[in-house]
């Protein structure tokens, strides 16, 4: 390995990280205890100073009483000077009891505009000597009498010399202390960490997914057992990565397995999509076949209304002047009405097959028929019940309506929803055991989502939850046997969610089964 990579490799290695941690915490300790040590020669030069003028004021104090009694102003100047000769000495002044200056003397030798420390002595009257009256009378010793004061100020001015040379001569000689103690640390640090190297060389062989590799260090120390934990850690990883295979080869049979599933559940839907292909061809040729002669019908239909229009007043002329008479076995005041009934009944009845074919050829084509405002879901439930009724295989089935009043009107397509009741309660028929029983259909406005719901609830078998997963998927039917197609709930749902509207089915087997369509009262408006 080249030098630069070895470099780089030491550099982000533990052990360099280690030693690095070790190098600033060793200089911080030291750089505080140098730091501690100056502040302590600073204060120490201070309180030097401090104590050097105290002194030299308190013994120039006791030296002048004499003279400062007496305001001896030249002997006061004598002594001051022996003072002021003292090295470090800067000035000297000496007032009176009352504030005056008696001497006020500068050494020459200390520049000007240095720092200094000044110290303050009074000067009193010695009470241990008393006075000549006192002696005399043999009163009491009076009390010390201010005579004035004395104050002496040391020049600091080398301070900051001083400072320096103990920055330097302690700095020095930490540094070289640190020096010493990271390089005689290091070869310790070294063989400390010389366990963990190997630690980090056997993960990084499992990290590249040999766990074969076994880390071999003999101490008895944290890395030690670390080294052994993560041996017994690799051996049940080679253990897991066998599993691990074994269960691959199993998913892959598994997976192969779906596939063929899956391709089965497409054929099956291709199956489907044929067969939806052949309904809708169907569904064209039902359409031409059955508009042929309903056209014909509802054609002749209309001819035979306008023929009656025009007969019927010749007809009523006849009986004012011969008296009634029988006109299809009736007489001509009940057949004149039962005559216009019949002609209307197949007017409307051709109309309505001519809305099925259209609504069959719009499903087919998968064209959205027009929804028109103003239906009245009430209505739509009153139709396909006539529908049902005409059905004629109620059997002893009772269907009981129960329209709410006063039900806002909707936005939809009247005959299309008939369709999707018609096929809900016939649903619900088939569903009765023995053909017997009660349906209910009712009507109401859920005001929380303003919706108009038409709920169909029946008493028959229920439904099966596996039968229920299939409810909505094309020709699905437990009834195919009986007729059954397997398009009525999906049309309905096609239809409901044309109105985007939602069909849900509820059912619990042998408790019967609730079919609710919620319809929107505008599709347009946003959800």
């Amino acid at each position: 390995m080249n030098s630069p990579n070895r470099y780089r490799r030491f550099l982000t290695s533990f052990r360099s990280r280690l030693f690095l941690i070790f190098t600033l915490f060793t200089g911080v300790i030291f750089a505080a205890f140098v730091l501690l040590i100056i502040t302590g020669e600073i204060r120490n030069y201070q309180e030097r100073s401090l104590e050097k003028a105290r002194l030299l004021a308190s013994l120039l104090a006791r030296s002048i009483t004499l003279p400062l009694y007496s305001e001896n102003v030249p002997e006061l100047d004598r002594r001051a000077h022996e003072i002021l000769s003292t090295p470090k000495v800067a000035r000297i002044l000496i007032t009176s009891s009352n504030t005056r200056t008696l001497v006020d003397l500068t050494s020459p030798a200390v520049p000007p505009g240095t720092s200094h420390v000044s110290s303050t002595t009074r000067v009193t009257t010695d009470s241990a000597s008393p006075t000549v009256e006192a002696a005399l009378s043999g009163a009491s010793r009076p009390s010390p009498v201010l005579l004035g004061s004395v104050t002496v100020s040391i020049d600091t001015g080398d301070r900051a010399e001083a400072i320096r040379s103990a920055i330097f001569k302690t700095g020095g000689i930490a540094l070289l202390f640190w020096i010493a103690v990271v390089a005689g640390c290091y070869p310790v640090l070294k063989r400390v960490t010389r366990s963990f190297n190997t630690l980090t060389e056997g993960l990084n062989s499992m990290m590249g997914g040999d766990f074969s590799a076994k880390i071999i260090i003999d101490k008895d120390d944290e890395a030690g057992r670390a080294a052994l934990a993560v041996n017994r850690l690799a051996a049940a990883l080679e253990e897991r990565e066998i599993e691990n295979r074994n269960l691959q080869e199993e998913l892959v049979r598994a997976m192969r397995m779906e596939v063929q599933e899956e391709r089965r559940k497409i054929m099956a839907k291709l199956i489907q999509t044929n067969r939806m292909t052949s309904l809708g061809l169907l569904i064209s040729s039902i359409a031409h076949n059955i508009n042929t002669p309903n056209g014909v019908i509802k054609l002749a239909a209309q001819h035979l209304a306008g023929s009656w229009k025009d007969a019927l007043p010749i007809l009523e002329q006849v009986t004012k002047e011969e008296g009634d008479f029988t006109l299809g076995g009736l007489p001509f005041g009940v057949a004149k009405g039962e005559i216009k009934g019949a002609n209307e009944a197949i007017l409307n009845n051709a109309e309505r097959v001519e809305r099925v074919i259209q609504d069959l050829r719009a499903y087919n084509l998968g064209e959205r028929n027009e929804l028109s405002p103003g239906v009245s879901v009430n209505r739509v439930v009153e139709e396909a019940l006539t529908i049902i009724r005409a059905y004629g295989r109620q059997g002893e089935i009772s269907i009981t309506p129960t329209l709410a009043p006063s039900l806002p009107e909707i936005t939809g397509n009247q005959h299309q929803l008939e369709q999707v009741v018609v096929n809900l309660l016939l649903n619900a028929m088939q569903a009765m055991p023995n053909n017997k029983g009660m349906v209910t259909v009712r009507t109401e406005h859920f005001y929380e989502t303003n919706e108009v719901l038409i709920i169909v609830t029946d008493q028959g078998e229920g439904i099966s939850p596996t039968v229920r997963k299939h409810l909505f998927e094309a020709f699905f039917s437990t009834r195919i046997d009986k007729g059954g197609s397997g398009l009525g709930l999906y049309i309905s749902k096609f239809i409901v969610s044309e109105h985007k509207g939602r069909l849900s089915i509820d059912s619990e087997q042998g408790a019967g089964t609730v079919a609710t369509v919620h319809l929107p009262l505008n599709p347009e408006d946003p959800a």
